[in-house]
């Protein structure tokens, strides 16, 4: 793992590793926590959401391609899953109300959310993952003092 003040870096050689990044940032996240999932298809986005969902004690997480929006209720905090990944053009982000998945009393974390670049506020955890051979990497990036929080308590 490799960090600066504002970012760390994770290399995750398989899926196991993918999903215990996801459990560890969901053990440091409080309610009203963004997280935004962002990378190829294939590079553990709906990998890591499952550990982290897990985590919560929210069960199993798959992915809401098809669906949107998965709510995880019963874990230690709500979780919103989402997927803009079907999203084509703003008017279809905006037929989605996407503030009604953004709570103070929830964790949102949104695959894909470059589709609706305009919805989130600055403070959020950005999960960026690439794939690297039979690996994938994630680099984590903080946007205010909540999401700086979740990255100090990595370190």
């Amino acid at each position: 793992m490799k960090h600066d003040a504002t970012t760390v870096v994770v290399s995750l050689p398989d899926a196991a590793a993918t999903r215990e990044l996801g459990a560890t940032v969901a053990k440091a996240c409080a309610p009203g926590t963004i997280v935004l999932l962002r990378g190829p298809l294939g590079a553990g986005k709906t990998t890591f959401a499952d550990g982290f969902a897990q985590a919560l004690g929210a069960g199993k997480a798959t992915s809401p391609t098809f669906v949107i929006a998965h709510a995880h209720e019963s874990g230690r905090i709500p979780l919103w899953h989402l997927d803009l990944y079907r999203m084509e053009d703003e008017r279809q982000v905006a037929e989605l109300d996407l503030a009604q998945y953004v709570s103070d009393g929830a964790i949102t974390l949104c695959e894909w959310p470059e589709r609706a670049q305009a919805t989130w506020p600055a403070d959020v955890l950005a999960v960026d993952f690439s794939i690297e051979g039979a690996g994938r990497r994630a680099e984590l990036s903080s946007g205010g003092a909540r999401s700086q929080a979740i990255l100090d308590a990595l370190r």
